[in-house]
Parts: C-alpha cells; sequence; structure tokens
C-alpha cells in the first residue's frame, strides 16, 4: 500500500510538474541596465515598418519587467518633431531626445500568416535587441522563430483567446493542449513579445515607471 501511494505520489509530482513548470530562463544584461527604455517605432521587415500591430502589448510587457518606457508612438512623434526620425545611427542625440537610456528594437526577419478573418496558421523569426544610447553598444538580444497552425489546438480550447494581459497564462488540463489559441495576427504577435520580455532582466524595485 505505501508503495502504491508513494507511486501515485511521484505521478502525481511529475503530471504536476509537466503542468506547472515553465520557468523562463532569461538573458543577462551586458552593462548597466537602463532605466527609461524607448521603443523604436520602425518594425525592420514590418509591412508597413510603423504599424501599430507589430508593437501590440510590447510596451505594457517592457513596464511589467520595471522598466520606464517610451511607447513607439511617442518615439515616433518626438524624432519626427527633432528631425531625428532617420538618425538611428547617432544614439546619443536620439537618447537625449528621447530622454532614454536604451532603445528597444523589433526585427521580423520573416512573418507569414493565413487567413483574413481568422488567423488559421503562422511562421515568425523575429528578434528583439536592447541597444545603448549611453555607448554601451547592445546590452540585450533575444530571438525566437516557429509555427502556428489553428488546426493543432484541441477542439475544447478553440473558443479560448489568447489575453496579453493575463498572468500567468491559461492552465492547460493533462493530457490536453498547450498550444494558445490566436484570433488574429495581432494576438500572435502580443504572445510573441510577452514571451520574450520575459526573458529580460527585471529591474530592481525602485520609483514608479510609467511607459508615456
Amino acid at each position: 500500500m505505501r508503495r502504491g501511494l508513494a507511486t501515485a505520489a511521484l505521478l502525481c509530482s511529475l503530471a504536476a510538474g509537466c503542468r506547472f513548470s515553465g520557468a523562463v530562463e532569461v538573458s543577462p544584461i551586458s552593462g548597466p541596465p537602463p532605466a527609461t527604455v524607448a521603443i523604436w517605432p520602425l518594425a525592420e521587415g514590418g509591412e508597413p515598418p510603423d504599424a501599430d500591430l507589430w508593437f501590440a502589448g510590447l510596451a505594457y510587457q517592457l513596464g511589467r519587467r520595471g522598466y520606464r518606457v517610451v511607447a513607439p508612438g511617442v518615439t515616433r512623434e518626438v524624432l519626427l518633431a527633432s528631425d531625428l526620425a532617420t538618425a538611428a545611427a547617432d544614439l546619443p542625440a536620439v537618447g537625449r531626445a528621447l530622454d532614454a537610456d536604451a532603445l528597444l528594437v523589433v526585427e521580423l526577419h520573416a512573418f507569414e500568416a493565413r487567413g483574413r478573418d481568422v488567423l488559421r496558421a503562422a511562421s515568425w523569426d523575429v528578434s528583439w535587441s536592447l541597444v545603448s544610447t549611453r555607448g554601451l553598444g547592445r546590452q540585450w538580444a533575444h530571438a525566437a522563430h516557429g509555427s502556428w497552425r489553428q488546426a493543432d489546438r484541441a477542439p475544447l480550447d478553440s473558443p479560448r483567446g489568447f489575453d496579453e494581459f493575463e498572468d500567468p497564462g491559461p492552465l492547460v488540463s493533462i493530457g490536453g493542449s498547450a498550444v494558445p489559441s490566436f484570433r488574429d495576427v495581432e494576438e500572435l504577435v502580443a504572445h510573441l513579445h510577452r514571451a520574450a520580455m520575459q526573458r529580460l532582466p527585471e529591474l530592481e524595485a525602485g520609483p514608479a515607471r510609467d511607459a508615456r
């Protein structure tokens, strides 16, 4: 009896691990971490590159890591007003104009999606880089590539949509599908941003930092 209980307990713990484990390995930042990060408003490879679609949920997820965030819309307005819209190479000037210690740059090396009204399938190759405006170079980077098909979802999961503000993500029953459901490209992009920002080290607690 005791052996049976022990075996059952072991199986439960292994099953729980399959369900609940999912600790994300954080990639370190090179040099002193930036306090304020401005999201660069052009997504390399995006069509069009300045579409808000490519930044869905990014400012929110970055802010959750403890950084003060300059949202892409604000970054765009400030740079246009200061004639720096095409001067990404002049990082110190950009940093001064935005009062930001670093830029978060999104690059879509490849991105394909099928489905006009409902997302059916997608594939991506995306990278995120944290580039210092204080002369420290590229301080952090993460890349993600993969694919998704609506057909891979479990039938019972079909009505459930991805929520970019939900934390933790939806729990999946043992034996169920761990593939999230995306209604459209925006939800998929928000999911990719959330997963990427979980790789970014959290900034130590300090004064409140809000996106602007």
